[in-house]
């Protein structure tokens, strides 16, 4: 399952429209509380066994890391970690990529027309340090909301909100909302995923949402082997699926 970030540089950011702020305190009180706890319960304890060891995890190199994070949009994680264990290896800055004019990364990904953005995102960091503020990141090239939430989070623990096509997918079933290309971009999502990320251990939990997303409740819902049971989640009411307690 591909790991998705479909914003990009440049993305609107969330209107909070009429509409908007109504689905917001219509979602408030249906999301309760404790139907949040179970969800954290249940994938922090699910991550526990099923951690993905992919290199970009253990990685301290700043360069790397934000490279990692641009090359995994929507891009299959499995495909990128040949991809990135050869570039970790060759450049160990942003400024030995930018000073190779032949250095290729994103045609070993098949999409060769983020090679240039890519190459300006290295010529804007030569000599310089990695921002920390959101605004500051989303002012790079090649970083939108989900990439500048991930390297924040992974890579320099400050707490952050993924929010992606597949937790979208993923709260939709669980609550049993609809949804559609667009809600990740809605403030009333946006908020609701505040609402569900911890304040301690974040980063546990978001690399939970990305592992059960890619493995577990994607695009073709494996619910015999999902941990939340059927009582908990609206798809495995409807479908009869899920784990019982």
């Amino acid at each position: 399952m591909a790991r998705q970030d479909e914003s990009c540089r440049g993305d609107p950011l969330p209107e909070n429209t009429a509409d908007d702020t109504a689905v917001g305190a219509s979602m408030k009180s249906a999301v309760s509380d404790a139907s949040i706890r179970q969800l954290r319960r249940s994938l922090v304890r699910w991550e526990k066994d099923n951690f993905a060891e992919f290199p970009w995890r253990a990685c301290h190199n700043h360069w790397h890391c934000i490279a990692a994070e641009v090359m995994l949009r929507r891009t299959a994680a499995t495909q990128v970690v040949p991809v990135f264990q050869w570039f970790a290896a060759k450049y160990e800055t942003a400024e030995a990529f930018a000073d190779d004019n032949e250095a290729a990364v994103f045609g070993q990904l098949g999409l060769r027309q983020r090679e240039r953005e890519f190459r300006k995102l290295a010529e804007t960091l030569r000599g310089k340090r990695i921002p920390r503020e959101p605004a500051k990141l989303l002012e790079l090239p090649g970083v939108g909301p989900y990439v500048a939430a991930a390297y924040r989070c992974f890579h320099l623990h400050i707490r952050d909100v993924i929010v992606d096509t597949n937790v979208v997918r993923l709260y939709g079933r669980y609550w049993g909302f609809e949804t559609d290309g667009g809600t990740r971009r809605k403030r009333w999502f946006i908020e609701l995923a505040e609402r569900v990320t911890p304040r301690r251990r974040f980063w546990w939990f978001n690399y939970a949402l990305l592992d059960f997303t890619r493995e577990i409740c994607n695009q073709r819902p494996k619910c015999d082997e999902c941990p939340f049971s059927a009582r908990s989640c609206a798809l495995g009411r409807f479908a009869g699926g899920g784990r019982r307690p």
